[in-house]
């Protein structure tokens, strides 16, 4: 059940923001909204005060003081390279990410490396190129390839360091049983890297009530993405399990509330993809 949720949230975000540019709102502005309604989720779920004295002295600090910071840079990162060659190309090198804390649970933790698991990564792979990739229209994306060829490496980089990182601070037991706190004071960082960002740019009086009321929407099944991740891993989950089934859940979720929700039509070459996606599932899975 937890990965279902998770794989909801997921796929109630990507609704979302697929929604931002209908109503005119501002990514930025909604997402440092939504960073402080993450925070306030948490607050409310623990129910105590979660900014305390001693708050730096906590094992896990560090790790959400670092993760806070690559939320906000691989946040602008991700922006530029869709504004220089798409959203497709961006899209795919994101979810490619999933390859990082794959590999981490492999060989850093000891996790069950089998052939099959090997053969199910890179159906994995397959599955995320064939349901992302246009069928059309691609000349100038391979012409801005050519020029920005290192914004989608970062995308891919940034992605894959904060779900490795996830993944480490919670299995090295820095995080233990605190997953709640780590996790809202990580958004609650986040937030304030955001207002740190927009008062040095001038842009934090362009705030406006749909960007916050966005912000709010957005925040409250964003800090279940996060937080049921972590809740994952701290139950018993493998990493390697656990990421490539929620990623390959949510491509597949989306492409079918796109069909039936948004009326989207699907080739053949993107229906492979879903085959293969569900296929990796199940070889992940066994």
């Amino acid at each position: 059940m937890l990965i279902v949720i998770l794989i909801i949230c997921n796929v109630i975000l990507a609704m979302l923001f697929r929604q931002f540019p209908k109503y005119g709102i501002t990514n930025l502005n909604a997402i440092v909204v939504n960073y402080f309604t993450c925070f306030s989720c948490g607050v409310i779920a623990t129910r105590s005060p979660i900014i305390h004295t001693e708050l730096a002295s906590e094992s896990w600090f560090y790790y959400a003081l670092f993760l806070s910071f690559t939320f906000i840079v691989f946040f602008n990162v991700n922006a530029y390279t869709i504004q220089k060659v798409g959203m497709v190309i961006t899209s795919i090198f994101q979810k490619l990410s999933l390859i990082g804390p794959f590999l981490a649970g492999l060989l850093l933790f000891g996790e069950p490396a089998t052939t099959t698991k090997y053969i199910a990564i890179v159906i994995t792979i397959l599955s995320i190129i064939l349901i992302n990739i246009p069928e059309k229209n691609m000349g100038s994306t391979a012409e801005s390839m050519k020029k920005y060829w290192y914004w989608p490496l970062l995308v891919f980089f940034g992605s894959g360091l904060i779900e490795t990182t996830l993944f480490y601070a919670q299995e090295t037991g820095a995080v233990k049983s605190a997953g709640l706190e780590f996790v809202s004071i990580l958004f609650f960082l986040s937030g304030c890297w955001g207002v740190i960002y927009m008062l040095l740019t001038g842009k934090l009086l362009n705030i406006t009530l749909r960007d916050t009321i966005a912000g709010i929407m957005l925040g409250i099944p964003n800090f279940f993405t996060i937080y049921l991740l972590v809740k994952g891993l701290e139950v018993g989950w493998d990493g390697s399990i656990l990421f490539p089934v929620n990623n390959l859940g949510v491509i597949f979720l989306t492409a079918i509330v796109g069909v039936f929700l948004f009326k989207e039509s699907l080739s053949k070459i993107k229906y492979l993809g879903l085959f293969m996606a569900i296929l990796a599932v199940i070889l992940i899975s066994v």
